[in-house]
């Protein structure tokens, strides 16, 4: 038995136990499961990389979490491939020390403060500044759509440090007066504590800067496309479940005097999605070799598998929903649930559009792909 398969089976029976009971709640009550957050940096599935796991098992135990809760599978990546990647790839071993580790054993919660009203993909557009007055840095803007923002005991915050469109800088936040987080109500993904965060003349001296001044859109781009990897499990695994939902609905359903399995409709949209998901699967292995060997080429396939991913997983959660007639419309079914969250694929770390656009910028340089570049 391999080491990947030890851990998925771990991760499986965890999410069994603890997660499964609670994902409906989550979804309901917009409730926040803090001490799953807890249990999940315990047993070191929060910031994997620093825990000596790889990118595929990072990206299979996102898929994992999916299939139970897609709530809990975004709080486990804004968390570990956001906050917990900017740490580990780019923070001063003292920074680590204070920060990473509590983070990385959910005893702190973290937040990254990328997105704002104005702008969302358009980082270059950032309105959030932060000025030099008399030795320390005075950062104040507004963030919006921040996961965890409601909770965060630390916020990653990415301000405008220079008047040039690149020049931004990040800065460890903790929280304090000068931070109001405003909860926002969204569609899919509840419980994830989304908000605005504004930021009131906040201060902070250089052993909170993070890198280098004016180096963070560097930073963050190396981040996001590690959280676009991230996400793509998190579509297959939303995927996936609403897959085994309608696959458990054909099976049993009956209409017409058989089993709604029996029609080759029916059947054609499950082997058409089986299809599509294992080879979205099979793509997503590929990718996550290109960042083991930290290949140059890894960030344009990321986009690719992002992409087609969330494409993918929107139009295989429509067709299971398509199966399940008007209960999958009921509200307190686990695919109509799937449903919402799923929506968010195609617009968290970046949306199709941006995607499509550093494919075509790539491609403009380089040409086409080809197999061996793969």
């Amino acid at each position: 038995m391999s080491e990947t398969t030890i851990l998925v089976n771990s991760l499986r029976e965890f999410l069994r136990r603890e997660v499964e009971k609670i994902a409906e709640k989550v979804d309901r009550e917009d409730y926040y499961p803090r001490d799953i957050v807890e249990k999940l940096g315990e047993l070191g599935y929060l910031v994997p990389l620093q825990n000596n796991l790889s990118y595929y098992d990072m990206v299979i135990s996102l898929e994992e979490m999916a299939k139970v809760s897609g709530s809990v599978a975004l709080i486990a990546d804004a968390q570990g491939e956001l906050v917990g990647e900017m740490l580990r790839l780019f923070a001063n071993e003292s920074q680590k020390k204070q920060f990473l580790d509590p983070i990385s054993r959910g005893k702190m919660i973290g937040s990254f403060a990328l997105t704002e009203p104005t702008g969302g993909s358009d980082v270059g557009s950032m309105k959030t500044y932060a000025e030099r007055r008399n030795g320390e840095w005075v950062i104040s803007g507004r963030k919006m759509w921040i996961t965890q923002g409601i909770y965060a005991d630390l916020f990653i915050t990415v301000a405008r440090t220079g008047s040039r469109r690149g020049e931004l800088s990040v800065f460890l936040l903790p929280r304090s007066n000068c931070i109001e987080s405003r909860k926002i109500e969204v569609m899919g993904n509840r419980g994830t504590g989304t908000s605005e965060v504004v930021f009131r003349e906040c201060k902070a001296d250089e052993s909170q800067v993070v890198g280098e001044i004016n180096r963070g859109w560097d930073m963050v781009n190396t981040v996001l496309e590690v959280g676009r990897l991230a996400i793509s499990g998190i579509s297959i695994g939303l995927a996936e479940s609403a897959l085994q939902e309608a696959l458990s609905w054909a099976l049993n359903r009956e209409a017409f005097g058989s089993k709604l399995y029996s029609f080759q409709g029916i059947k054609w949209y499950i082997a058409d999605s089986i299809t599509k998901l294992t080879s979205v699967k099979s793509f997503m292995k590929e990718v996550s070799k290109k960042f083991e060997e930290n290949s140059n080429t890894k960030g344009v396939y990321a986009s690719m598998l992002k992409l087609l991913s969330g494409e993918v997983a929107n139009q295989v959660v429509d067709l299971s929903l398509q199966i399940f007639g008007g209960m999958g419309y009921a509200k307190g079914t686990k695919i109509e649930r799937i449903y919402r969250d799923v929506r968010l694929m195609r617009i968290g770390e970046g949306t199709d559009e941006v995607q499509r656009h550093i494919i075509s910028k790539y491609v403009e340089k380089y040409g086409i792909p080809t197999l061996d570049d793969i």
